[in-house]
């Protein structure tokens, strides 16, 4: 399991006259007045955001952080995506420590065909495995609250997906084909995201308060399974499990909900936030490289509808080539054919795109259901 811990942090991104110069600011809380602490935490956040706006891979983040950071900058040498971290800015309100960092990004997403064009993605409410844990504390909204900040991360951030909230109360379970194709059909999103909270039970007690009024101090556990599949074809691109624990301060009557901002700063709330981070990163490396793939809603006069344009980064002039949708042999998967036949855009809306054929070539054989996707740079 692969848990990163990142600080909780502002987004404050600008971009200066050279292209692949990116500012970002990171925030993490003060504890116990350690300052080295937060302001390594904050500074991991402002190079993780950089990196997640600029489209490059994150995988380094944490060797960037460790890196010599003086009072002036932070440099560190990769073999290619960056070249070189500035420390611009540090200031301290209240309890937070904000961190800004300047660094030159040079993005390998463009090494992937798919890195070309988002992918519409569905995100929706994570489910409890044992609604009974959130009794203690009214935890009963941190699945939708979680989910939540998993969209809302992404949506502000993401290079690779174009994500959509789904209030939906539980799709973490298996679909069958019927259902993917429904969903594909009624939110042109062809990703979904899906989590399932194993766990949010307290731990052993770590004190032993004598008081009888009062309850000694414990531990809570989150234990998360997130997956990540495609509704097409029904391929399941990753599935991750992710654990974190941290101290739990509060009577069993004392109520601190998710969705008051307090339960967010509390170390509880903070450890979630991390593990939400970790995975936002997991999700935009698995998208990255998808091949991109765009439904076929419309056939006719040797012209073609998609149900993406430029929400997903389609130009007019892009050539794509179309798929053949064929059934699996056990009818409960969808494979593409790539034909011979491809096609130009020369309309498209911000969700749609008109595609005519290239050449002489007829589109006869092409059916609603068909795809298009991106075989040549």
């Amino acid at each position: 399991m692969r848990v990163l811990f990142i600080g909780l942090g502002l987004l404050l991104i600008s971009l200066s006259a050279a292209a692949d110069w990116v500012e970002a600011s990171g925030q993490a809380i003060i504890r116990g007045g350690d300052e080295a602490e937060a302001r390594a935490r904050a500074t991991e956040d402002a190079v993780r955001r950089a990196l997640l706006y600029a489209g490059a891979s994150i995988s380094s983040v944490q060797q960037v952080t460790n890196g010599l950071l003086t009072e002036s900058s932070m440099q560190w040498q990769s073999q290619a995506e960056v070249r070189q971290i500035e420390l611009v800015r540090e200031q301290r309100i209240g309890r937070t420590l904000e961190v800004t960092i300047r660094a030159d990004i040079f993005p390998q997403h463009a090494q992937c065909l798919g890195a070309s064009y988002k992918k519409p993605l569905l995100v929706s409410p994570f489910p409890l495995r044992h609604p009974q844990q959130s009794v203690i504390g009214e935890l009963q909204s941190i699945g939708e609250v979680t989910a939540r900040k998993v969209f809302q991360q992404l949506q502000g951030l993401s290079s690779s997906s174009v994500p959509a909230w789904l209030d939906h109360p539980d799709l973490s379970r298996p679909l069958s084909t019927r259902e993917r194709s429904s969903l594909l059909q009624q939110t042109n999103s062809d990703y979904l995201v899906t989590a399932i909270i194993e766990d949010i039970s307290l731990g052993e007690r770590t004190d032993m308060n004598l008081r009888f009024w009062s309850d000694a101090r414990r531990e809570r556990f989150f234990h998360m399974r997130l997956q990540l599949q495609q509704l097409s074809t029904g391929k399941m691109l990753f599935q991750q499990e992710y654990r974190t624990q941290a101290r739990w301060d509060y009577r069993k009557r004392t109520s601190i909900t998710p969705l008051d901002h307090r339960f967010w700063l509390t170390s509880y709330g903070e450890a979630i936030s991390r593990v939400l981070d970790a995975a936002v990163i997991d999700i935009e490396d698995a998208l990255r490289c998808e091949p991109f793939i765009a439904a076929i809603t419309e056939v006719g006069n040797n012209r073609i509808q998609l149900q993406s344009g430029q929400n997903v980064g389609l130009s007019r002039g892009d050539e794509l080539t179309i798929l053949y949708r064929q059934q699996g042999i056990q009818g409960d998967d969808t494979r593409f054919r790539v034909s011979p036949l491809t096609v130009r855009i020369t309309e498209l809306g911000f969700d749609w795109a008109i595609a005519e054929s290239i050449g002489e070539r007829l589109l006869s054989n092409v059916q609603v259901g068909d795809a298009v996707t991106k075989l040549t740079p």
